[in-house]
């Protein structure tokens, strides 16, 4: 990692002053936490697979006579959920803020990676960038792609998110699409409803998220607020909702810019991790004068039972 303090230096000049300055004078942009993981159950396990079993059945029942009639039967097929792994790697050398108005990140002992700087990096900069990054370019958007030896993975091929994974299961005929037509911003409301009035019936009676990006969610809202037939006195009584039904929509950050629609209960949407890791745990090194920062976690998303998901989005084979 470089760390350019160019304009610190032009602006404040290359000397440390003590004039009261701290780490509450270096602002930054707020950051986007994650998100959808929070609507998923959590399933902790050590296996890079974790595989499962659906199981449908055939009905039994049929009118009654003496002879012996066989009727019914059992098909299970597999599916599994991938668990991916990922990784950070940085490096840095903290001496370059030591002569400029950022010195009172540094300190005077040698051990480096005991510098106030370290431990700002980890809280301010890793721990919210990497909720940030799996959020915006993992969950949904991600479609992995294996690493060139020695160069460092682009965003968004770290695993195969949900919106790959929602494509493979319509093509493969295993996740119900429902067409809708191209969302409409002064159609999204009654595009919403003829989507969940599409989900099986057995289901519609289950509380579910019906996801979409949150520009779509505010355009629902706002659809819903102009039928003349609701009465508000302000936006804040008009809710997320769906009429008659225990579903409601959820808008989400990591589905930004899409004009994508999915729903499941959220027992069928599975977030996989292990037991034994945690993504905010950092091994430190010092080489020279160096830090160097590391850290790794495994995770991945999916769907228990296929059958028992329903999106928008179109076939493409």
């Amino acid at each position: 990692m470089s760390i350019t303090t160019t304009a610190i230096v032009q602006e404040y000049g290359a000397f440390y002053q003590d004039a009261g300055q701290n780490k509450k004078r270096i602002l930054s942009m707020l950051s986007q936490g994650r998100q959808i993981t929070n609507l998923a159950t959590p399933i902790k396990t050590d296996d890079t697979i974790f595989r499962l079993a659906n199981a449908s059945f055939r009905t039994l029942v049929q009118p009654f006579q003496k002879a012996f009639t066989q009727k019914g039967g059992v098909d299970i097929v597999p599916n599994e959920i991938r668990v991916f792994r990922f990784k950070i790697d940085d490096e840095f050398m903290p001496d370059e803020l030591y002569a400029t108005w950022l010195g009172f990140l540094t300190a005077k002992q040698v051990d480096r990676k005991e510098w106030p700087f370290v431990k700002w990096l980890i809280e301010v900069y890793y721990a919210r960038q990497i909720d940030q990054d799996m959020e915006l370019n993992e969950y949904y958007k991600g479609v992995y792609a294996a690493p060139a030896s020695g160069v460092a993975g682009a965003d968004g091929t770290g695993m195969n998110g949900l919106k790959k994974i929602l494509q493979d299961g319509v093509d493969a005929e295993t996740i119900n699409t429902i067409n809708i037509g191209p969302l409409d911003k002064d159609q999204i409301f009654d595009q919403v409803e003829m989507f969940t009035d599409q989900i099986a019936e057995v289901y519609q009676g289950i509380s579910m998220d019906i996801c979409m990006s949150q520009y779509w969610c505010k355009k629902y809202l706002q659809d819903k607020r102009a039928q003349g037939f609701y009465q508000n006195k302000s936006d804040q009584d008009i809710n997320t909702g769906i009429d008659f039904t225990p579903l409601k929509i959820k808008g989400l950050a990591s589905m930004v810019e899409t004009n994508d629609i999915f729903c499941t209960p959220s027992e069928n949407f599975l977030h996989i991790s292990p037991a034994t890791v945690t993504k905010n745990t950092f091994k430190l090194e010092e080489s020279k004068r160096s830090v160097a920062v590391l850290g790794d976690w495994s995770e991945g998303l999916g769907f228990g039972i296929n059958q028992a998901v329903w999106t928008n989005i179109p076939k493409t084979i």
